[in-house]
């Protein structure tokens, strides 16, 4: 299992087509406003709260700044939303959804 740090970039993986939850509301409770992420081998429903770190998640953002980026958005203290934030990139991390990006991926994906 990775540990998930600020200064870690992380990266969506290739595999992973992501579409809003409306349209697929029935597989969770809390999906309204989310995501469904879907890959050839899995289906995972995001609420509203994980999606905001879903979009800030480019291969260009530290952990650190989408932890900013998440407290900002939803009007938090960052400190509330690290551990939750760290949770799901673990969980993001473990299912394959994301891959921690070499710096080669992080200078390719900046100079977009």
């Amino acid at each position: 299992m990775t540990t998930v740090s600020d200064d870690m970039v992380l990266v969506r993986g290739l595999d992973v087509t992501a579409r809003l939850s409306d349209t697929v509301a029935e597989l969770s409770d809390r999906a309204a406003g989310g995501l469904l992420l879907e890959t050839l081998i899995g289906r995972y429903v995001l609420d509203r709260d994980a999606r905001m770190a879903w979009l800030l998640i480019d291969g260009r953002r530290t952990v650190g700044q989408l932890l900013e980026g998440v407290a900002e958005a939803s009007g938090q203290p960052l400190e509330e939303v690290r551990q939750p934030t760290y949770d799901l990139c673990e969980q993001l991390l473990e299912r394959g959804l994301v891959e921690v990006a070499t710096p080669a991926d992080v200078e390719a994906l900046t100079s977009l």
